[in-house]
Order: C-alpha cells, then sequence, then structure tokens
C-alpha cells in the first residue's frame, strides 16, 4: 500500500499527506488484512502447515466474529482519509467475506480464489496507497495496479504450494490443486513475465529508466526457475519467503523508478 502512496507524488511531497496514509495502514493493514487473516483462519481450520506457521493451533472459538469486528472497525476508520479510500475498503471487505466463509468460500474454487487475490492484494491494496496521497485516476495508477495484478497472480501459487497437501485433504479446490506445482510455477513464470513488461513500457512511457527493473526481475527468476525444475522437490518454505523479499525489491524499484529518479 505504501509503494501506492509514494508513487503517488514527488519525492519532495512525500511528508504531505503523511496522517493520511498513516490512518490508510492502520486501517488496511492492520485491521482489514488482520481481520481477514482471523475470519480466513476461523473456516480454514488448518492442522498441518499452511503459509507462515507450522502445525497451527486450533482457531479460537470466536474468532470470526473478532476478525468481522476488526474488519468493520477499519472499514469505519476509513471514512476519515478518502472518499475512493473508503470504496475501495469496502468492496475488499466483501471480497474478503466471499473468500472465506461458506456456503460460497471463493478460496476453496480454482479460478475464483486467484482472482479475488490479484484484485485484493494486488490492484486494490496499491490503489488504496494511492487514494491516500491522490483524488485522481489517470492511465499512470490504472497501469500501475494493473502490473501489481500480474505481480500477484505471480506470487499468489507461491503461497499455496506450502500449504498443497493441506489443502487437497479438505478437498480444496485451489487454483494450485487444481493446477499442480509446476504447472503453477510456469503460471507464475507467466505473470512475472506480463508484470515486467507493464512496468517497463509505463516507465518508458514517461522517459525513466526502465533498465533498472532487470534486478527485481533477476531477483524473481533466482528463485523460479529452479523452482520449476525440482518442482516438488524444492524447498517450498524457503522459497515463500525468498519469493517477498523479491516483492519487496520490486516496490523498492517501483518507488525508484517512479517517484525519485
Amino acid at each position: 500500500m505504501t509503494t501506492g502512496y509514494l508513487i503517488a507524488l514527488p519525492l519532495s511531497e512525500w511528508t504531505k499527506n503523511i496522517t493520511s496514509l498513516l490512518i490508510g495502514t492502520i486501517a488496511w493493514a492492520i485491521m482489514l488484512n488482520g481481520g481477514t487473516l482471523a475470519f480466513n483462519s476461523a473456516f480454514d481450520k488448518d492442522t498441518g502447515d499452511i503459509g507462515y506457521l507450522d502445525s497451527p493451533p486450533p482457531a479460537p472459538k470466536r474468532l470470526w466474529l473478532f476478525g468481522l469486528l476488526l474488519m468493520i472497525a477499519g472499514g469505519i476508520i476509513a471514512f476519515f482519509v478518502s472518499p475512493s479510500f473508503t470504496i475501495v475498503y469496502w468492496i475488499c471487505f466483501f471480497m474478503s467475506i466471499a473468500y472465506s466463509c461458506p456456503p460460497v468460500r471463493l478460496k476453496a474454487r480454482a479460478g475464483a480464489d486467484i482472482a479475488i487475490c490479484v484484485m485484493g492484494y494486488g490492484v486494490f491494496t496499491t490503489y488504496a496507497g494511492w487514494t491516500c496521497g491522490s483524488n485522481s485516476i489517470n492511465s499512470f495508477i490504472s497501469f500501475i495496479c494493473l502490473g501489481y495484478l500480474f505481480l500477484f497472480g505471480c506470487l499468489y501459487p507461491l503461497t499455496q504450494i506450502y500449504q498443497f497437501h493441506e489443502d487437497r485433504k479438505k478437498r480444496d479446490t485451489t487454483f494450485t490443486v487444481t493446477l499442480g506445482v509446476k504447472r503453477s510455477i510456469k503460471f507464475s513464470l507467466v505473470c512475472l513475465v506480463c508484470a515486467f513488461i507493464v512496468f517497463s513500457v509505463v516507465s518508458f512511457k514517461v522517459n525513466t529508466v526502465f533498465y533498472i527493473f532487470i534486478i527485481p526481475i533477476t531477483f524473481w527468476l533466482i528463485i523460479l526457475i529452479p523452482w520449476m525444475i525440482k518442482g516438488i522437490h524444492y524447498p517450498q518454505k524457503k522459497g515463500m519467503y525468498c519469493a517477498l523479499w523479491a516483492w519487496a525489491a520490486t516496490d523498492i524499484t517501483v518507488v525508484l523508478v517512479f517517484s525519485v529518479l
């Protein structure tokens, strides 16, 4: 989200709307994301290794209610940021409910799960940050959001491979379970290429140093190519965490290219 804010303003004006950014970060990163994780965990009832947890403890009985109330509280705080931020927050709120809660539970439906995530974490999170610094919607932020849609399309399967067996045990037909490990990695590679094509074209159009993007894409390829070759024998947890570092490197590069240099 911070990336969206930083590219909305020139370097000299980064502190201009810092209050909106701080309030937005509390609402989005803590209450929406935290509430979503709690709400989702309450319905998952995982016992095996998932995401960032090894052998997670049983979910508290009212965890779903806590997560729901946390997200609603964040939605109230969102009104103090901007109208655009509020709209996108509540869109993501309903997406979170549909993603996790039976009988809809889009998380367990191949295609719907990744669609929700690339829109929520890729497009809307980036745009939410942008709305903290700018009220405009233009082609620049539209294409940047498109780039992040593809980038999260690259990351999402990598976060799911680690819990592949847990999802299959619950008979959740997730995107990664449906494709299998190797084809999921290939999908990630395609999304990665699409993301950096978008970023490079936008940077070329605004006359910035587009070639700097070779640095983060190299980080991604160092992770993805060996993973694709080794398949299930690749250290999946390590790969997931390395991918998060590659994401951070991409964020830094986007800010440098579109706001600093």
